[in-house]
């Protein structure tokens, strides 16, 4: 390797320069010892003895974001040296970023383990939780493994906030310690599980679950609501088959009894387009393989029947989209992560979404629901959670004729996961006041800054920023301009339940929304 890039770096010069700033180094004298590293990296940028000694000074004065810097630098320049490896996973490891320090402590064989330690006090089976982690003891924990298995702990259901940590032992190995918060019955505790059980009063709605059924992390979730313009029924039964965490199915059933009235706006004046009442029964089931910690796919079916009462046609309604009968639909989904840079706290995750279905209408239809997402999620403090960026882009369409409950819609809703938070799916109670449409572009954009935490309540708040838009088979449905809104979104965390508060402001309109919701 040559040992500089600088046609005014001489070997005895820079030579000169490292050992005054290893002198000062060991007299501890950081700021000069700093000084003169730093004019030796920037006078020879391919030495790496430079960085790797900058990371030195560093690290002696507790700055271990800095440390990391200056040793990914060193390592760009020689990615086997050794010393710097094992320097940059114990600060990764130090700053409680686990999956980093893997990263660069498995170019050299470490960490091995020596025993893997779990809570007592866990209901869970053992022989579960045991093939949920996929390292064992007396062999090398590597960072696809530890990935794996906190992607298999989080499929189990059962567990809100867990951590691994690493005990090192004198001899170099490592004991991992599993503790993790256990939800048994109807929740961790019964100030946890009230809270849960009823923290979507305020809209009419509860929210009844059991766990860990004959701790074999059997679950049962469910959501009851009452109200008169949109009343729903929905459960989900969902296990391990054969006690095998890998894979996960799900059994669900969904009954609603909905009136829609589709207007273009939720406020001021925005005359029926046209409305309806839906009766919609849907019962289904999936399987989901959990392969690896990048990698997830699920296949299912549904069958369905839905049947419409009190039509009322107009602009937004015609007969080719108000379509009664049974359905049937298979379902197939892939989730990765081709991006995961655990040194950046970056990730950059990616999903395709396929139904495909026939109505038995008359006549009967053919359809494909096509949907795609790419998510990026970083947090730039390297020893924090303090801040958290996201950014997530999705789209999807529908080919060929589909019922109108399969149509795509934009709009804070608690039955819509497509939020375009300057506009309600809602008004006076009845679905319908957003966009709907057979396809649409969304991408959401969030900053969060970690305002107060205390381990029983986390709150966090930030800006927001939308940008959608939606195609639409009528003029009635939805309008194709492009969506922009902007505002803040909280995020309070309270004993494991999460309740969502949203303003929103369209740009284009100048209405403003507020929402919340429990989100389950």
């Amino acid at each position: 390797m040559p040992i500089c890039s600088s046609a005014q770096c001489s070997t005895s010069q820079s030579n000169a320069i490292y050992a005054k700033g290893m002198a000062l180094a060991r007299q501890r004298q950081w700021k000069e010892a700093h000084q003169a590293l730093l004019k030796g990296e920037r006078l020879c940028p391919k030495q790496k003895r430079f960085p790797i000694e900058l990371a030195g000074v560093a690290f002696e004065q507790k700055q271990y974001p800095e440390a990391a810097a200056w040793l990914r630098k060193g390592l760009k320049l020689d990615p086997n040296d050794r010393y710097a490896n094992n320097f940059a996973g114990t600060v990764y490891f130090l700053m409680g970023n686990l999956p980093a320090a893997l990263k660069y402590w498995n170019r050299i064989g470490k960490p091995q383990i020596y025993s893997l330690n779990l809570d007592h006090e866990l209901r869970i089976s053992p022989l579960i939780l045991g093939r949920a982690f996929t390292f064992s003891p007396a062999a090398l924990l590597t960072e696809q493994q530890f990935q794996t298995t906190r992607v298999r702990l989080k499929g189990l259901g059962i567990f809100p906030s867990y951590r691994i940590e690493l005990s090192p032992r004198p001899n170099g190995s490592f004991d991992a310690n599993f503790h993790a918060l256990e939800r048994n019955g109807f929740g961790s505790s019964r100030l946890a599980s009230a809270f849960a059980v009823l923290s979507g009063l305020p809209y009419e709605t509860i929210y009844p679950s059991y766990y860990n059924i004959r701790n074999s992390a059997m679950n049962v979730t469910s959501l009851l609501r009452w109200d008169d313009q949109k009343r729903r029924v929905w459960v989900k039964l969902s296990a391990p088959p054969h006690d095998l965490p890998q894979w996960r199915w799900r059994v669900t059933f969904d009954a609603r009894d909905e009136n829609w009235a589709i207007r273009r706006s939720f406020t001021g004046t925005a005359p029926v387009l046209g409305s309806l009442n839906l009766q919609r029964q849907v019962a289904g089931f999936s399987l989901t393989d959990y392969m690896t910690g990048h990698l997830r796919w699920s296949t299912g079916a549904e069958l369905s029947h839905r049947s419409y009462r009190d039509v009322q046609d107009g602009t937004a309604l015609t007969p080719d989209i108000v379509l009664p009968g049974m359905e049937l639909k298979y379902l197939l989904s892939m989730t990765g992560k081709p991006i995961d840079m655990p040194q950046r706290r970056l990730t950059v995750t990616t999903g395709i979404y396929s139904q495909t279905g026939r109505i038995w209408s008359n006549p009967s239809h053919m359809f494909e629901k096509l949907q795609g997402l790419t998510l990026l999620r970083w947090f730039p403090s390297q020893d924090s959670n303090r801040w958290e960026v996201k950014q997530e882009v999705r789209g999807g369409g529908l080919l060929g004729a589909s019922p109108f409950d399969e149509l795509f819609m934009l709009g804070v809703e608690r039955d819509n996961s497509l939020w375009l938070r300057g506009d309600i799916g809602v008004r006076d109670g009845r679905k319908g006041s957003s966009p709907l449409g057979t396809r649409y572009l969304l991408a959401n954009s969030d900053v969060y800054r970690r305002l107060y935490s205390n381990g029983l309540i986390d709150i966090q708040a930030g800006p927001l920023f939308d940008v959608g838009r939606m195609g639409a088979p009528n003029p009635g449905l939805a309008t194709s301009q492009w969506l922009f809104d902007t505002g803040i979104e909280a995020r309070i965390t309270v004993l494991g339940t999460r309740v969502v508060l949203t303003w929103g402001h369209d740009l284009r309109t100048g209405n403003n929304a507020v929402f919340g919701m429990a989100d389950r």
